[in-house]
């Protein structure tokens, strides 16, 4: 095994000289245990900030710790592009055919320059494709794309899932999970609502609140009719129609349905559900289309 092959020690690559600017044979060791609460990665454009960030994700991956990644710019995408032979045909659909033309040398022929960059590089560092086989096969890597199916599309409004029974049972968590939700439908709707002020987050938490209780899941529509016509009589001490009038619930629940039936909204209702469960060992990369 190599000296850097720990559990927990995340291998960051060798020392420099700061003198000469020559690579040590001095290991950069980081203890996980101190990524216990906020970090930040500094520096210039080129300093090489997201191939560190890349490499503390891979070496979490490597220990078997799940990764959540959200990714506005994309660049975290390229995790998956793991080649454990390093032949130049896992290069090759990948390669930019103008920079060979450019180059005056064949797609073929720089897909070999490539792997063979690779090979030199990861020995450099003391690995090999090796390192690459065992990462696929401790970790799974997924891009989810919310509003887009260039990956793994997320619905975010496909139905409002009953908690589990641990939640059910822990007020604190019931009522997070109920106003997170309310907060997440109404922002869609663009409504910054405030949960004790917002007449349209009372009402949506009340009907979340009720359908989970009776152990019931809501669908979109069931949660628009509800808006409409609400299971229960009172909010609070007052009647249902005198806190929120018929006429004000029936433009809410418009405005959610406006929403599900536009088009460019259509493929938010698509794809896996929002809520996972956990136990997903490997990386999750959000990409924001």
């Amino acid at each position: 095994m190599q000296d850097y092959e720990k559990l927990g020690a995340f291998y960051l690559g060798k020392a420099v000289d700061g003198g000469t600017g020559a690579v040590t044979d001095e290991l950069l060791l980081y203890d996980s245990a101190d990524l216990t609460t906020h970090a930040v990665i500094i520096g210039m454009t080129g300093s090489g900030k997201t191939g560190l960030g890349l490499g503390l994700i891979e070496e979490a991956a490597m220990d078997s710790i799940p990764v959540l990644a959200v990714d506005p710019k994309g660049d975290l995408a390229n995790l998956l592009l793991t080649f454990p032979d390093l032949a130049p045909a896992d290069f090759r659909p990948w390669v930019d055919e103008s920079e060979a033309t450019r180059g005056g040398i064949t797609p073929d022929e720089l897909a070999a320059q490539k792997a063979a960059l690779w090979q030199k590089g990861l020995a450099d560092w003391g690995q090999s494709g090796g390192r690459i086989r065992a990462l696929k096969e401790k970790a799974d890597f997924a891009v989810y794309t919310p509003g887009s199916s260039a990956g793994r599309p997320i619905s975010v409004l496909k139905g409002f899932d009953a908690p589990p029974p641990e939640i059910m049972d822990d007020a604190d968590a019931l009522r997070e999970r109920v106003g997170g939700t309310a907060t997440g439908l109404l922002g869609l709707l663009g409504i910054d609502a405030d949960p004790l002020r917002s007449r349209e987050h009372v009402l949506l938490s009340t009907l979340l609140t009720h359908a989970w209780t009776e152990g019931r899941t809501l669908d979109m529509a069931g949660l628009i009719a509800g808006i409409q016509t609400p299971p229960f009589t009172q909010i609070g001490v007052m009647g249902v129609d005198a806190f929120y009038p018929p006429k004000d619930r029936f433009d809410l629940a418009m405005s959610l349905n406006n929403l599900l039936a536009s088009p460019g909204f259509a493929v938010w209702t698509q794809g896996e559900p929002l809520e996972r469960g956990s136990g997903c060992v490997g990386g999750i990369i959000w990409r924001w289309a």
